[in-house]
Parts: C-alpha cells; structure tokens; sequence
C-alpha cells in the first residue's frame, strides 16, 4: 500500500514538473489601451505570446501604439474562424521572473478572450502551445461598464460591436441622420 502511494505520488511529480506554466499573465483596458503583463517562470523560454479576438479584428493596422520588447514583432493572422494577435521575436526568449509588458490602442470595445503562449518564435498561430488560459486563475480585469464576458484565466482584446439592422426603426432613424 505504501510503495502505490509513494508510486502514485512520484508519478504526479514527475508528470507536473514538465509542464510550463507562465507566472502570471494579466491585462487591462484604460481608453482603448489595452495593456500586457507576461511574467515567465524560471526554465520558460517564451517566444511568442498568441491573443485570441474575433475574426472581424483581424486587420493589423487596427492595431496602433504597439508596446512590446526591442526586438519583438506584432501581427493579426486567422486561425479556425477566429483571429489570434502574435507578438513573437525570432531572438531571446524573455526573461524569466521579469514582468514584460505588451499591448496597443484599438479603437473597440474590450471582452475576455483565450490566449496561449509558445517557446516557438514565430508569428504563425499554430505554434507548441506550453502555456494558456486553462491552466490560470488570474482575474480578467473587464471594466464594469463593458460587463463581464469571459471567465478567470483570459485577457482583455477587442470585440467587434454587433451592428444594428436598419430594420429597427428608432435606430433606422438615427443611421438615417449620419448617411
């Protein structure tokens, strides 16, 4: 009985010491500022950090401002019907135990969406994933006024607004006045 738990316990060592978690990933939104934190953990070698949005914002000069470590590169690219922001350096990985900050303006309207991070320098989307909003409980950080849509373990990143149909007559009336 002894050795089984001390096999059991060995083996869920074992078993979690490879994988790679980052310490912390946080974000904000401040006036269509949408700002990064990405703190690797010792033994990380972080090359890309991927941000999902909705495919309508998947135009990278909708993207101004960029904040991101020398050397580091930004781009939009689809992926599975939805748009995945990569910042990605083909040099070093980031710093381990370092609170590194990316982000951008873009002019819409924040939600809580998946990312995912990869020791691949590279903007392609599909990438090893090492690390990603599954694994972490950190808070998403949607300021009130934009309600919450999304769970612990998300980023902010923009949603395209729903439009509105001219079909709906008070707002019909209004588009009416801006043609």
């Amino acid at each position: 009985m002894k050795f089984a738990l001390a096999t059991l316990l060995a083996a869920v060592l074992i078993v979690g010491a490879g994988t790679a978690v980052a310490s912390t990933a946080t974000s904000s939104f401040d006036n269509f500022l949408y700002s990064y934190t990405l703190t690797p953990e010792n033994g990380e070698n972080l090359r890309s950090f991927h941000v999902y949005t909705g495919l309508s914002e998947c135009d990278p000069s909708h993207y101004h401002d960029l904040i991101m470590p020398a050397g580091w590169m930004f781009t939009a690219m689809p992926k599975d019907g939805v748009c995945v922001l990569v910042f990605w350096t083909e040099g070093n990985a980031l710093p381990a135990g370092v609170a590194t900050p990316f982000g951008f303006t873009h002019y819409c309207a924040p939600c809580c969406h998946s990312w995912y991070v990869s020791d691949e320098g590279t903007s392609d989307p599909n990438v090893k994933v090492v690390d990603d909003d599954s694994q972490h409980t950190e808070p998403c950080n949607i300021p009130v006024e934009f309600s919450d849509c999304g769970s612990n373990g998300t980023l902010l990143a923009p949603i395209y607004p729903d439009a509105v149909g001219d079909e709906a007559t008070f707002w019909g009336a209004i588009k009416a006045l801006y043609r």
